[in-house]
C-alpha cells in the first residue's frame, strides 16, 4: 500500500512548527542555569544518559546523544571532577571504560528533573496527563525520523526512567543486540 503524499502546504506548515519550537527551546536555554545544582545543558543529557541505561562506555553515551566521542571525553572530566560520575576500568575489558552516575550525580539530576517538571507544570496548567503523554509521543515520533534522516538509530525506550522506580536502570530494552553497544 502507497501513503497518499501530504501536500507541500502541509508540510510548510510543520516546517515552521519545527523552528518556532527549536528557536523558542534555545530562548529558554538560560532557565536551566536557574535550576537547582548550577549543571549545563549538555551535563544534564549526559547524567540523563546514565540515569537512564545504567553504567555506559563512553562511546555509547556518544551514540545516544549523536555526538563524537570526543565531545563526551571532554565533558565526563568536568562530571568526574565535579563528583557526578564515577569512571572505572569496564571488568570485561580492561583497556574500555565504563562510566555510572554517582550518588551525588544522582541526587542533582533528580532536583533538576523535579524543578524542571515543576516549571513544565506550572506553564502547562490548561494541559491534562493524556495531552502531555500525547505531545511526548509525538516529539519522540519527529525526534526519531530526524535521527534517521542523520544517519542514527532512534532510541528503542526513550523514556525508560518514567516507567519504573527511581533506581538505576537495567532497561530490557537494551537487551539483545543492543546490550554490545555498552560494551563495544
Amino acid at each position: 500500500m502507497v501513503k497518499e503524499m501530504v501536500g507541500g502546504e502541509a508540510f510548510e506548515e510543520f516546517s515552521s512548527s519545527l523552528f518556532r519550537l527549536t528557536r523558542s527551546l534555545r530562548s529558554t536555554s538560560h532557565l536551566w542555569v536557574q535550576l537547582p545544582g548550577g549543571l549545563k545543558r549538555t551535563d544534564i543529557t549526559i547524567l540523563t544518559v546514565l540515569s537512564d541505561h545504567g553504567d555506559c562506555r563512553p562511546g555509547f553515551i556518544a551514540d545516544r546523544l549523536h555526538v563524537g566521542a570526543s565531545v563526551v571525553s571532554r565533558q565526563l572530566v568536568s562530571l568526574a571532577g565535579d563528583g557526578l560520575v564515577i569512571r572505572r576500568k569496564d571488568p570485561a575489558d580492561g583497556r574500555a571504560e565504563l562510566i555510572s552516575l554517582s550518588p551525588e550525580g544522582k541526587a542533582r539530576l533528580l532536583a533538576l528533573r523535579t524543578a524542571y517538571v515543576a516549571a513544565l507544570r506550572e506553564q502547562f496548567t490548561d494541559w491534562d496527563t493524556a495531552k502531555a503523554t500525547e505531545a511526548a509521543a509525538l516529539l519522540d515520533e519527529i525526534s526519531d525520523h530526524i535521527v534517521l534522516a542523520l544517519g542514527g538509530t532512534p532510541a528503542t525506550n526513550p523514556h525508560p526512567a518514567h516507567h519504573r522506580a527511581s533506581s538505576p536502570s537495567t532497561d530490557s530494552t537494551l537487551g539483545g543486540d543492543d546490550s554490545k553497544d555498552l560494551h563495544g
